[in-house]
């Protein structure tokens, strides 16, 4: 795993964190097929919603800072 001073830019280590949120998600995705319903399934469920909340939180992260640079930009 990268630490954040081996990332170019704030937006490149968000970029980086939301890649992570999806294949973890398609993880635990493939994991509830492969198993099926077992005792280990609502787990699998909580940990999907958990995840997608993490990712909807850095992409909206992402999307502010992105708006930043283009107030930043236009202010330059």
């Amino acid at each position: 795993m990268n630490t954040i001073e081996e990332f170019s830019s704030v937006t490149t280590a968000l970029e980086q964190f939301i890649a992570r949120e999806n294949e973890t998600i398609a993880l635990y995705e493939r994991s509830l097929h492969a198993l099926g319903d077992t005792i280990v399934t609502p787990v699998l469920h909580q940990l999907i919603d958990e995840k997608r909340q993490q990712r909807r939180t850095l992409e909206a992260a992402l999307e502010e800072v992105n708006e930043q640079f283009v107030l930043d930009e236009a202010i330059i």
